[in-house]
């Protein structure tokens, strides 16, 4: 598994992959994908697998022809990065280091006057806006990218300087008609968490998705001091549910970070299992958050599965664990020395059901009245309304994925994921709470991506598609596109990358069909 956590070159030039099996016919367009390429810098190394300087991946599909590229984003991480070659932008789990060519009371005055703007290396999701394909992270920091060169467009995207919020998630949500809504944090005095609305930009727009976004909603803050970090969220046609996890980010602890440990953001962030997690509802049109408190056992969430309305409920599926040690799991040390895995963090596939309508139940009765499911919910005598989960199917699994175009937000049945110790593929069955798998010795399989075959009425009818990293030493490392049928998950066919191409671990991606 260490060859997924190690530097690579890039492969810029389209690569003729080596087809095996049978890819289908219709099966035409792109597979993008992101994450860390490049962990060391001169001779300064990142702390944290969110760290790595972005590397983008491209497999162009034309059916039984299939080519492989990848391409650094041209951040300014990463170009300051390689101009002074040292870390020179401080990232979630890395703080920069000071300028070796400064003398000593300039350098101290540095570690106290930090005038660096938030990261722009963008390795964690892509965003499509019309025909524009964005790269993202969690800052407020936006790269296009030319989705057939991989190269990075000159102008960035500061989605802050229309919205004044300092954290926005990686994983925005499309409504039906092109409307995007992504949930934010701000800090200090004024502290909250924002639903922030962006809504299609005319086609004279192309150079700023974001210049008409704005905030729809907001949610206080119990302790400005101590935000909760979250990663993602839950839109349905109506509602988007925010979870407010007890995953906290000490802001005393991130201002005194760089002395103490060098690890910026993620030193800062603890987590206390004795406070509950709370689900806030929010109207998606009229911006009205719920009165109604929902709450749970504490557990920690980075993925979303999917969230949708039925009979006055709302369903809502996450990956979860009650540890709380996925983002100290996710340590370079750790994950090289085979301790920060799947496995050990236990991160489960859980549905969490809130009835919307609570108060016309007696007092300790359970309020869900959905039959296909064990998840339950109780009014207590102070109001709250506590939710117990129920399990989605066997194991672990994270980075989930559905047929996300017709389905997200709808009532469901399939996902896909990545389980084990990051070395298998899952699909879920919600509602037989059964799986299938995927495994290959040696292989470990980035998130799988859903592409629905051309007219399929199943909803599992398709492909799913995943990058693979093949290592059977831990030093040798091969990368192959694997295409699963989805509804039996068995192999159709892959399409190996010739040497010296290489990948290591990536973390999102999507497919763009050739239309």
């Amino acid at each position: 598994m260490d060859a997924l956590f190690k530097s690579v070159e890039e492969t810029a030039e389209p690569l003729q992959a080596d087809v095996k099996g049978q890819i289908p016919e219709w099966l035409k367009g792109s597979l993008l994908r992101v994450g860390p390429g490049k962990f060391e810098v001169g001779g300064q190394s990142y702390n944290h697998l969110f760290d790595g300087l972005c590397l983008i991946h491209r497999f162009n599909i034309e059916g039984s022809k299939v080519t492989y590229q990848n391409r650094f984003l041209r951040s300014d991480s990463y170009v300051l990065a390689e101009q002074q070659n040292r870390i020179v932008v401080t990232e979630f789990g890395t703080n920069s280091y000071p300028d070796p060519c400064k003398n000593i009371f300039s350098r101290v005055f540095s570690y106290f006057w930090d005038t660096s703007v938030p990261s722009d290396n963008c390795s964690v999701n892509l965003m499509q806006v019309r025909d524009e394909i964005y790269t993202m992270t969690e800052t407020p920091m936006m790269r296009r990218i030319d989705p057939q060169t991989l190269e990075t467009d000159q102008e960035k995207v500061d989605r802050s300087k229309y919205v004044a919020l300092n954290l926005m998630t990686a994983h925005p949500h499309t409504d039906a008609d092109g409307t995007i809504y992504n949930m934010a944090s701000r800090f200090g005095k004024d502290g909250l968490f924002g639903l922030v609305k962006m809504p299609l930009p005319d086609e004279g727009e192309r150079n700023n998705p974001t210049q008409k976004a704005y905030m729809v909603a907001s949610v206080p803050q119990e302790n400005k001091m101590r935000p909760s970090y979250f990663h993602s969220f839950g839109l349905t046609e109506n509602y988007v549910v925010f979870v407010e996890q007890p995953m906290y980010i000490n802001v005393w602890k991130l201002m005194f970070s760089k002395f103490i440990s060098g690890k910026a953001v993620s030193a800062a962030m603890e987590f206390d299992s004795s406070t509950p997690t709370r689900f806030h509802v929010i109207e998606k049109q009229t911006g009205q958050v719920l009165p109604t408190v929902y709450l749970s056992d504490s557990f920690f969430t980075f993925h979303h599965i999917n969230t949708y309305e039925e009979e006055g409920h709302l369903v809502v599926d996450v990956c979860c664990n009650e540890e709380g040690d996925s983002v100290t799991s996710l340590y370079l040390e750790n994950l090289r020395g085979g301790e920060g895995t799947l496995r050990d963090s236990m991160i489960e596939a859980r549905r969490y059901v809130l009835p919307l309508q609570p108060t016309e139940a007696s007092d300790q009765d359970n309020l869900v009245s959905l039959v296909d499911t064990e998840a339950t919910a109780v009014l207590r005598d102070d109001g709250t309304v506590f939710c117990t989960p129920e399990k989605l199917c066997p194991g672990t699994v994270e980075l989930p994925r559905i047929n996300y175009d017709r389905y997200n937000g709808k009532k469901y049945r399939f996902f896909y994921g990545i389980s084990g110790q990051i070395d298998l593929l899952v699909k879920g069955d919600a509602q037989t709470k059964s799986s299938k798998v995927w495994k290959e010795s040696g292989c470990y399989p980035s998130e799988p991506v859903f592409v629905p075959a051309p007219g399929a009425t199943a909803e599992d009818e398709g492909v799913v598609l995943s990058l693979v990293v093949r290592s059977l030493t831990g030093e040798d490392r091969a990368v192959f596109l694997l295409v699963l049928d989805g509804q039996t998950f068995s192999e159709l066919g892959r399409a190996e990358v010739p040497s010296p191409a290489q990948a290591c671990m990536t973390f999102h991606g999507i497919f763009l069909p050739r239309l």
